[in-house]
């Protein structure tokens, strides 16, 4: 198994709503899981298997489209530092590619950027409190 193919489909679950991909070739097989919520899992699973560079299943579309998740581990933050204002607030109309709110990573504060435009109907996470990778953190109406 070429490990240049694995590395392209962590790549390709990281930046998508899929929740599980499986590559099976020539007897072996890796499975990448994305890291999401208990509750989302009740949802419609969204996966897909690729064996030998071929589709075998079509990938499920729900609602989580329309969620800003999570692409670190950490400390969440929802302004640059304590004493401005938050970046986003309920009712903020964003844009895809802005800056949302900040995740404390091993003692680096990196940005995450928005992947879809729309109004932020809620914020689902609090200043200050530890994130999973891929936890929603805005719902959007798009």
């Amino acid at each position: 198994m070429d490990i240049e193919q694995v590395a392209r489909v962590v790549k390709l679950v990281e930046s998508s709503q899929l929740y599980k991909v499986t590559i099976e070739n020539n007897g072996q097989s890796v499975t990448v899981v994305n890291n999401v919520n208990q509750h989302e899992m009740a949802s419609p699973v969204k996966s897909k298997t690729i064996q030998n560079g071929a589709d075998r299943n079509s990938v499920d579309i729900d609602s989580a489209l329309s969620q800003v998740r999570a692409t670190h581990v950490g400390q969440v933050y929802l302004s640059k530092d304590g004493a401005t204002d938050r970046l986003v607030s309920k009712g903020d109309h964003i844009e895809k590619g802005q800056t949302i709110c900040f995740i404390e990573e091993l003692s680096r504060l990196l940005p995450v950027v928005s992947d879809k435009a729309g109004v932020v109907s809620d914020i689902l996470v609090e200043n200050g409190q530890i994130v999973e990778y891929g936890q929603p953190i805005l719902a959007l109406e798009v």
